[in-house]
């Protein structure tokens, strides 16, 4: 994989029975995480009983993965856990490493099996509430909101007092940040992840944990149409951790939003340049269509579908990306209902639900995709997209005045959701009023016929 104008490569070792991922780094490249899964690769090298290093190694892959979006690096984590707990068993020490293994799957959309590691993690009576956090996490993106919501309660006492001060409220307050935005109160979800900060800094959690807290914060922001508050978040997740992909490509669409087309297109390559995703690469292809740069454009639409194909873990863990990017683009959208209907098989939160709904209107399913869109809406998230997305499903429908309040709340929310749809909402809504008008226009010149027709002898 390319990060910036370097490159790393990959060596395999065989050590103990599994294989170890080293990345072979050039000067400077190497960070906190690489020198600790340096040295842990040679203590269960040394130490081939040490379930708890095995352990440790385990959760720095976990790391490494959140640091580079490489899926590879949660494989690796899996065999070193398995190599924990063949050795711990049943024994309430594996708690750890059960708690890890749940974590690896939630990285790869195994919802269910998540929730049941997790599950199995708390059984094991260590003591340990961390994983309640990954019980929330699965059952929100189940879709089961209400029973995540009130497992958030569950992280709010630890026996001991510095989790209870520091991991275990970070946790919580986090976890709490993103329901109360899918519920609607986005004001509430602001100040939580801002209280979730301030205990990441005091903690002094990892510079990449931090980073993503403030570029959670940012997202939220921006949704809301808060854009000067959601710079200042990309800008401080860059400073926390520089370089991070996830700020850049928020940052990136920040600049969008302000028609900085060239400063948009320079971020979304670096972002890429670091974790090759999909919605990445189809956003600067958009900023390219933008700025009327079709070959670039078309070269970045091919990447999003290679990346999304390019081995079966993309396949699990991009269908709703290239769902969307199929029924966004009108190409493939037989494909795209497809994909959003496998997704649908393994996660059904507000936004799965949303994409079938998008890819049933583009198949020319109006009716059906309002009956999705109706489940995507339910819980009241103040999204702009998904507004969108109702307004012109119910326009299809004929519904006018609903799509013209879908369509009007999408851009009060924010008015530069979108480098396309934010303009076509303002058109739909433009051609609504027209017809509108023009309907009035034409009851009234009927309506004063008749009277004319009437006063008739």
């Amino acid at each position: 994989m390319t990060r910036g104008k370097k490159r790393s490569r990959r060596v395999f070792i065989l050590t103990s029975g599994f294989c170890l991922l080293t990345s072979v780094l050039l000067p400077g490249q190497e960070n906190a995480t690489d020198r600790l899964i340096r040295s842990l690769q040679l203590r269960v090298k040394m130490y081939a009983q040490d379930a708890a290093g095995y352990d440790n190694l385990g959760a720095a892959y976990i790391q490494k993965g959140r640091e580079t979006g490489d899926a590879a690096y949660y494989e690796l984590a899996q065999q070193a856990l398995n190599k924990s707990l063949d050795l711990l068993s049943d024994d309430p020490a594996a708690a750890s490493a059960t708690t890890h293994m749940a974590v690896v799957y939630m990285a790869e959309h195994r919802f269910d099996d998540a929730l049941t590691w997790a599950q199995n993690a708390l059984a094991l009576g260590s003591g340990d509430l961390t994983p309640w956090a990954i019980v929330v996490d699965a059952l929100t993106d189940l879709g089961e909101y209400d029973r995540a919501l009130a497992y958030c309660s569950r992280l709010e006492k630890g026996s001991d007092p510095e989790d209870a001060q520091s991991g275990l409220t970070y946790e919580r307050n986090t976890r709490l940040s993103y329901l109360r935005f899918i519920f609607g109160d986005a004001k509430g979800a602001v100040e939580l992840m801002r209280s979730a900060i301030a205990t990441a800094v005091a903690a002094r959690m990892p510079r990449e944990n931090l980073a993503w807290s403030q570029y959670q914060l940012g997202e939220e922001l921006f949704k809301i149409g808060d854009l000067k508050n959601a710079e200042a978040a990309y800008q401080d997740a860059l400073t926390s951790y520089p370089g991070y992909y996830r700020a850049l490509a928020g940052l990136a669409a920040m600049r969008e939003a302000q028609a900085r087309y060239s400063e948009a297109i320079e971020l979304y390559q670096r972002a890429l340049a670091v974790v090759p995703y999909p919605i990445y690469a189809a956003a600067l292809g958009d900023v390219y269509a933008k700025v009327g740069r079709p070959e670039e454009a078309k070269k970045q639409y091919d990447l999003v579908e290679f990346i999304g194909e390019l081995n079966a873990i993309n396949k699990v863990l991009y269908n709703r990306e290239l769902a969307l990017f199929y029924a966004d683009h009108d190409v493939k959208v037989k494909d795209a209902l497809t994909l959003a209907q496998k997704e649908l098989e393994v996660r059904h939160d507000v936004y799965t639900w949303d994409t079938l709904a998008w890819a049933l209107y583009k198949n020319g399913q109006p009716r059906e995709a309002a009956g999705a869109m109706t489940r995507a809406l339910k819980p009241g998230t103040r999204d702009a997209m998904l507004l969108f997305h109702a307004g012109m499903i119910w326009n299809r429908l004929g519904r006018s005045d609903e799509a013209k309040e879908y369509l009007g709340r999408a851009l009060a929310t924010n008015a530069h959701f979108h480098i396309f749809y934010a303009e076509a909402a303002g058109r739909t809504i433009e051609e609504l009023e027209q017809n509108r008008n023009q309907k009035s226009e034409v009851r009234s010149r009927k309506t004063v016929r008749s009277k004319v027709d009437g006063q008739e002898p």
